[in-house]
């Protein structure tokens, strides 16, 4: 594997101009960074995050995750989370790429897969595994289009394709499959994170987002926290601070003006929230990230 990491190593130096730089390949997004940088609060879609040098963190919730060159990481519904990123032992540049999940094409591929009993365990809002030959073989090539942009319309949905299945046959198989069927937990729970993110700013009803998934009040809370590792409330919390930054750091602007624009009704609970987040008050904050690394 060593071999093929660095080929894609190169790939991904050639192609990224920037510490985050989306690509003509539809949902792949290269990342390289070339200085230890802070942690950064950022949105998750639907994604798998491959690295190719260096290692980097997540923590959705109080959970958090690993992944190096050894792993690879899934994440199967929208998520708040907390990332940081970190350079090789030898100080070189952290490089890594990910590619958003298409559910129509991934539904496609699973209705070609022969069925299969799915192991025990609930289903996995994010979640880690070994990173192998098998499955590294075919995001080389995923990378080696960005070479020949002629190709992309036609081979890059093949390559997609044969990715869904090594991950199918690979430790991760059930939370592809709940995010394929309709009628999962993780796609109930997806339709309501869905609904929290387009109206973070409006009042929020339990009930009203139980409905939204198509589930029981009760069953709602237990599989949004088994899924998301926080509860509905914890997760408006977060998009809303994390909205509130971007406006703070965009403009200037007063935080009880900022606060309200995110649904707060309490300036004082906003700025408490915010500093237990952020670790400083807002104007604290955004005074120190003027020169923040762009979010990964």
């Amino acid at each position: 594997m060593e071999t093929m990491l660095e080929h894609m190593c190169e790939a991904v130096e050639r192609h990224a101009a920037h510490p985050r730089q989306e690509t003509a390949l539809p949902g792949l997004t290269l990342y390289r960074v070339n200085q230890a940088a802070h942690p950064s609060h950022v949105f998750y879609r639907p994604r798998m995050v491959v690295i190719l040098r260096g290692s980097k963190t997540i923590a959705a919730g109080d959970a958090p995750f690993l992944a190096d060159t050894s792993t690879f990481l899934l994440v199967t519904v929208d998520l708040p989370v907390c990332a940081q990123v970190f350079l090789d032992a030898e100080g070189r540049s952290h490089l890594a790429f990910s590619l958003d999940i298409d559910r129509s094409a991934l539904a496609e591929a699973m209705s070609r897969l022969p069925l299969k009993e799915a192991p025990s365990g609930g289903p996995a809002g994010a979640a880690t595994a070994a990173m192998t030959p098998d499955l590294l073989e075919p995001f080389a090539r995923l990378l080696d289009l960005l070479d020949h942009p002629d190709d992309i319309p036609f081979v890059a949905p093949l390559v997609v394709q044969e990715i869904y299945y090594r991950l199918f046959c690979s430790g991760l198989g059930e939370p592809l499959r709940q995010l394929a069927q309709n009628s999962s937990h993780v796609a109930q729970v997806g339709r309501a994170t869905q609904w929290i993110k387009a109206n973070y700013a409006a009042p929020m009803s339990i009930d009203a987002l139980a409905d939204v998934a198509g589930m029981s009040v009760t069953s709602f809370h237990r599989h949004f926290k088994a899924i998301t590792l926080m509860t509905p409330v914890q997760y408006r919390m977060r998009l809303r601070l994390q909205e509130a930054r971007k406006l703070l750091l965009a403009e200037p602007r007063s935080a009880g003006a900022v606060a309200a624009a995110v649904g707060y009704d309490s300036q004082s609970q906003f700025t408490r929230d915010y500093k237990r987040m952020f670790g400083a008050p807002p104007a604290t904050d955004t005074s120190r990230l003027t020169a923040a690394t762009p979010p990964l």
